[in-house]
């Protein structure tokens, strides 16, 4: 849209239908990737190039949400000019008390809908993306957004909590992913993007060793999105709480944010532990219940049902185990198929051993 924000789901058709939320991060994700594509190609000309957005009546206050049809704009906008709308979106919807990019309806984790605070993630997240993108502004506007990403930084650091960083914070000020808590105590994004943006590196290093201490179950082999689960009602969090102890975000491993952690320990230097969870990700026990030779979305660590996947073929998740691999631990990633078991027809069994093997 013109004002910087994005639908935050589609459907295709004539025409194509979507809704247009106050979720936080999925704005910042345009830059984010146009920083990715320009840093690996050089191409600096996608900057220039016009793109036609979306137009509607920005969300009325009190409107969470709108379905509508996606209309697009009179004129077209460079791809330079829609990211800076987006930062610019962002900064708009403010800070909250405890230095904090505020966390709307939602950020990476759909499911805290109700928190309605701040988010410690999405801070680090603008951080990260920010510090990136300044070189492809003018001197004004990087100097600018080079200032939001060094408060952003000053906030992040303060919501340490000792030995990991909170994940945000609660309307009311009460702290969300903090010692003080009942239910997420400890969260993996949290502490996988503090690595990302440039906090403090003593403190990462703790962040990361608490977090794969609290979260990583070595007996199956999953990396629990945070721990423990909501479960008694006390912490309204959002519809996370709908979620069964230790089924999807709530407390289950949520294998997209399972990656980013490893990719944090890998990219520290903390091997030993970033390996144990690549590895981890790769391990179908009895009850996996999903094709092997993909990766999940999630797996649950409820105990009734401990190692079990949910959702398959996650290739978000996938595309990040690829680049974990390939980029900061290379000297096993040709490597990392293991044996494929599966029950029934043996001939299936080989033949996808034989393909895991020959595709690393």
């Amino acid at each position: 849209y013109a004002e910087g924000d994005v639908m935050h789901w589609w459907h295709p058709g004539a025409p194509d239908r979507g809704v247009r939320t106050r979720i936080s991060d999925d704005l910042l994700w345009l830059p984010w990737a146009v920083c990715e594509y320009v840093e690996a190609s050089g191409d600096r000309g996608i900057l220039s190039e016009l793109v036609r957005g979306l137009a509607s009546p920005p969300l009325a206050e009190g409107e969470r949400s709108r379905y509508e049809p996606a209309e697009p704009a009179d004129a077209p906008a460079s791809v330079l000019e829609h990211c800076a709308a987006a930062f610019r979106c962002v900064l708009r919807r403010g800070f909250g008390p405890h230095g904090l990019l505020k966390i709307g309806s939602g950020d990476w984790c759909d499911a805290f809908d109700a928190v309605s605070g701040e988010s410690v993630w999405l801070t680090e997240f603008f951080a990260h993306t920010a510090r990136r993108f300044v070189g492809y502004l003018d001197t004004r506007s990087a100097a600018a957004l080079e200032s939001a990403a060094r408060r952003c930084l000053r906030g992040v650091e303060a919501a340490w909590d000792g030995e990991w960083y909170r994940r945000g914070y609660y309307a009311d000020g009460s702290p969300l992913g903090s010692r003080e808590s009942r239910g997420c105590k400890i969260d993996a994004l949290a502490q996988a993007w503090a690595a990302f943006c440039g906090c403090d590196e003593n403190r990462v290093d703790t962040a990361l060793r608490s977090a794969v201490g609290a979260l990583y179950d070595e007996d199956v082999g999953l990396a629990r999105l945070f721990a423990p689960p909501f479960g008694d009602g006390t912490e309204r969090t959002g519809y996370i709480n709908g979620y069964g102890e230790g089924f999807r975000e709530n407390g289950g491993q949520y294998t997209h944010a399972a990656v980013w952690l490893a990719l944090a320990c890998l990219k520290r230097g903390l091997r030993a532990e970033g390996e144990r969870i690549m590895l981890g990700l790769l391990r179908r026990g009895e009850g996996y219940g999903a094709e092997p030779f993909v990766l999940a979305a999630d797996v649950y660590s409820n105990p009734a049902r401990r190692g079990e996947a949910g959702w398959s073929w996650y290739t978000g998740a996938a595309g990040w185990y690829l680049r974990a691999a390939r980029e900061f631990w290379p000297d096993k990633s040709p490597n990392l198929a293991p044996d494929v078991t599966v029950s029934g027809d043996s001939s299936v069994t080989e033949r996808q051993t034989s393909d895991t093997r020959r595709r690393p």
